[in-house]
């Protein structure tokens, strides 16, 4: 009998993101805190008989909303560049699930669909996150022990944020909304909150090159150290934490894109402290007091600011989204 697994994969957001060295091996070293955001995607993976990996993507509600939203021109399949997802062996859920036919040789392939919400280049980790869960819906349906160590070595050799998504190693339960990563990406500290946080997060409607900006860079000599911003989040304390937030990469960004600048501004000049970048871009993000705060400030940034940007009220979730498994 072949089966069905659907899920949600939720978006992450870099709270504090330095970036202590260079490594030998071409990578860098980050020393990151990453939340999980409930801006999510659909997943549904349906195991076939046929070894193959079939994959067809579509954007939620449609590609020609969101482009509105962007204001971005569609081409002539009527979808704008900015919103165009690979679904071949360049796609992340692709290649995470051939790793896993190959790593348990698996017989069987998979159909899915994706449905996208997360913008790509943003640096909220969307791809990373479908990927991690295409491999968890797969264990799933497989009966692969969750939290196993080949499904998180699996997700390491897939990409740098794609374990965080995952499940923590041998967990007992879904698993935390926030983690300090280090290395690159793959050694991982849960971290345990207090309180949910409350955002605006916003994508413009241009990406950023993660190897462009990574090639602006300039490594400090003297990094600095997450310690005091972790002692904040873990306390809740929202007045320290917008003293000790920072990004590393956001100068670079900003230097290849100054409008960046700009949108951060008109964050900052809403109400919401403190404000910065994800990851390399091109999202940004701010805090707000609460939900209502947030749903305000959104409402009224639409206004201002679209088309152009999307904009979306989000607040902390687990990173690793719960599963429905059906026989087909």
């Amino acid at each position: 009998m072949m089966t069905i697994a659907r899920t949600r994969p939720p978006a992450k957001l870099n709270l504090f993101l330095e970036i202590p060295a260079r490594r030998h091996d071409g990578y860098h070293e980050i020393d990151t805190v990453m939340t999980a955001i409930d801006w999510r995607d659909e997943l549904e993976i349906r195991s076939i008989a046929q070894p193959r990996i079939e994959l067809t993507t579509q954007w939620i509600p449609s590609a020609a909303a969101v482009g509105r939203q962007l204001g971005v021109d569609v081409g002539q399949d009527g979808i704008p560049a900015l919103l165009r997802i690979p679904t071949d062996e360049s796609n992340l859920v692709s290649r995470a699930l051939a790793g896993f036919r190959d790593r348990f040789g698996i017989a069987t392939g998979f159909r899915v669909r994706l449905g996208k919400r997360i913008p790509a280049g943003a640096g909220m980790g969307g791809a990373s996150s479908d990927a991690a869960h295409a491999i968890s819906c797969a264990a799933q349906i497989h009966q692969i022990p969750q939290g196993s160590a080949e499904l998180h070595q699996l997700a390491a050799s897939i990409g740098s944020d794609v374990p965080f998504f995952l499940p923590p190693l041998d967990a007992v339960d879904q698993g935390y909304s926030a983690a300090l990563a280090r290395g690159r990406g793959e050694k991982l500290s849960p971290i345990a909150t207090r309180t949910s946080i409350h955002f605006v997060v916003a994508f413009p409607n241009f990406s950023l090159s993660t190897a462009s900006v990574y090639g602006a860079l300039r490594v400090p000599k003297v990094a600095i150290d997450s310690a005091a911003f972790l002692a904040a989040f873990g306390a809740g304390d929202k007045l320290e934490m917008g003293q000790t937030m920072f990004n590393r990469l956001a100068e670079p960004a900003l230097e290849i894109m100054p409008r960046l600048g700009e949108l951060i501004e008109s964050l900052w000049q809403s109400g919401l402290r403190p404000c910065q970048l994800t990851g390399s871009g091109s999202a940004c993000f701010g805090i707000a007091e609460d939900a209502e705060h947030a749903t305000d400030v959104v409402k009224r940034l639409k206004i201002e600011l679209q088309p152009g940007v999307l904009l979306q009220a989000a607040q902390t979730v687990s990173a690793a989204a719960s599963i429905e498994i059906e026989p087909s």
